[in-house]
């Protein structure tokens, strides 16, 4: 095979339907294939069934921030075209959080979930105040970084130099240490780092703040038919504007002309495929280690400041069919978060694991047994995905040793051992009534996207004190990467970048 396009995307991760979209909704017609390695396109934005057990699984966590009526990620869908083919599903909570026999429970309300921490932890009535105000002004103004790059909203320049001076050099866990007292209620309020594939002590929290604001002010949504049904809502939107999605092609290489230093195209099993511009949409240091030519002049930059960025977590998924829906067994609402026993104790156990991170018995401690765990309650949102639940962990890939191995093996009966412990201490009722239950490890994420150590958030998000990061620019300027190792984590700043960087391109071709 030998064919030529205008824009040739390397992966059909979710930020990458989102850019070929976009541009065909603007310029119809024009010539863009989506390339993936895989059956079936989307990435982390796929499922996969297991018809004997009746049951359909989201591969990773696809809750859905900026869903609500002026939330971004709606009108990223809106613009795209694919919103009203979507059932977005909304729960009446944000999430529960469950330590020994308490349970919180927050709703999707701003000013209840306030007031109902107030009430709860009124020592720490001022604390908490001080930080939902930092929510709605500086997580505000980062929710809005698409449309302030637009011209759509512009800050306030004072607070943003605040922001980013301050906020944005502090680490989440010391932020919330300095506001509030209780150990408690500060795991509760940093649970929102888990969606950025992060923990408090790695978070920036100015970043923190902008994901509370997303997923509290921005409404939470979940997709019936799971985030597939973003990925073939897409998908669907390419084919009618003249683009293709051609699966089972992984490219090989990207081919650049060394006299001119431009792309030219990519080299897959099936064939060479031409274009104009080449768009990444996997991790850039993979892309710079295995499909370029890294004797070409002026990559040495760009590899040594990717291969400087850290990756956020990994996780450690295990998924589980009951004999009955999960309400009758207690697990009522959509998200559920099991907390860390000794939140202080969890923190140090992280530590020490980072420190040694090939340490297994560390890692597992740390990751499996101390530190909180995300639940989603599939059979809430859609019940004809079976009796399902989802338990998330966030993890590194540096403990795990290679596939198909006996140690392997072993490992991944420990941590589903671990994992399901965690869930039925607080459900006990589940005992005896799990009928079906896997694994994915960070391996698992590894094969399936060549992410840089298995990572599924991207890049990690930390504090930083340094006002202009190292050059990533490529010597190349029609090759680009798009991603969530660009945008953030999350669908909404994927699709929200990967939206806008196609719309720009459909001006730059007009």
């Amino acid at each position: 095979m030998s064919e030529s396009f205008d824009v040739v995307c390397v992966g059909s991760g979710i930020t990458a339907l989102a850019y070929a979209a976009s541009l065909l909704e603007t310029r119809r017609g024009t010539r863009i294939v989506v390339l993936e390695k895989h059956r079936i396109p989307g990435g982390y934005a796929t499922q996969f069934a297991r018809p004997k057990h009746h049951a359909r699984f989201d591969v990773s966590l696809h809750k859905l921030s900026g869903m609500g009526p002026d939330g971004n990620l709606r009108e990223a869908l809106k613009r795209l075209g694919v919103f009203d083919e979507l059932e977005p599903v909304f729960p009446d909570t944000l999430f529960r959080a469950c330590t020994g026999d308490t349970r919180i429970t927050l709703t999707k309300d701003p000013h209840a979930v306030l007031e109902a921490l107030q009430q709860r932890f009124p020592d720490c009535a001022a604390g908490l105040q001080t930080i939902f105000d930092e929510i709605s002004t500086y997580g505000y103004d980062g929710y809005m970084q698409f449309r302030t790059l637009s011209g759509e909203y512009e800050p306030d320049l004072k607070r943003l130099r605040y922001a980013h001076t301050v906020l944005k050099t502090r680490s989440t866990r010391d932020a919330i240490r300095e506001r509030i007292p209780v150990p408690t209620l500060r795991e509760i309020l940093a649970l929102p780092c888990i969606y950025v594939g992060a923990f408090p002590e790695q978070t920036s929290y100015l970043y923190f703040l902008h994901v509370w604001y997303a997923v509290l002010f921005g409404g939470s949504a979940y997709l019936r038919g799971g985030s597939s049904a973003l990925t073939a809502a897409l998908v669907r939107r390419i084919e009618r504007g003249g683009g293709r999605v051609v699966t089972r092609a992984e490219v090989q290489q990207i081919t650049i002309d060394r006299t001119s230093m431009r792309a030219t195209g990519v080299v897959t099993e099936i064939g060479h495929f031409h274009a104009d511009e080449v768009i990444v949409n996997t991790s850039p240091l993979y892309a710079l280690e295995h499909l370029v030519d890294r004797t070409l002049p002026g990559f040495d930059t760009p590899v040594a400041a990717h291969t400087a960025t850290h990756a956020a977590s990994s996780t450690t998924t295990l998924y589980v069919v009951l004999d009955a829906p999960p309400a009758r067994y207690g697990l009522v609402d959509a998200e559920t978060m099991l907390l860390a026993r000794d939140p202080e104790t969890a923190c140090e156990a992280r530590a020490c694991a980072r420190r040694a991170p090939s340490e297994a018995a560390l890692s597992e401690q740390a990751y499996w047994h101390d530190s909180s765990v995300e639940v989603t309650n599939y059979h809430a949102l859609d019940p004809t995905a079976g009796h399902v639940i989802v338990v998330n962990a966030l993890d590194t890939i540096h403990h795990w040793p290679e596939r198909k191995t006996d140690a392997y093996r072993g490992k991944k009966a420990r941590a589903r051992d671990a994992l399901l412990g965690r869930l039925l201490e607080h459900f006990a009722d589940m005992q005896g009534h799990v009928r079906y239950v896997e694994l994915s490890t960070p391996r698992t994420c590894l094969r399936y996207t060549n992410n840089t150590h298995g990572s599924g958030y991207g890049a990690l998000v930390e504090p930083s004190s340094t006002k202009h990061a190292p050059s990533r620019r490529l010597p190349v300027d029609n090759l680009r990467f798009v991603s969530h190792w660009v945008s953030g984590s999350g669908y909404e700043a994927t699709v929200g970048y990967g939206a806008m960087l196609g719309f720009q391109k459909a001006k730059d071709f007009t």
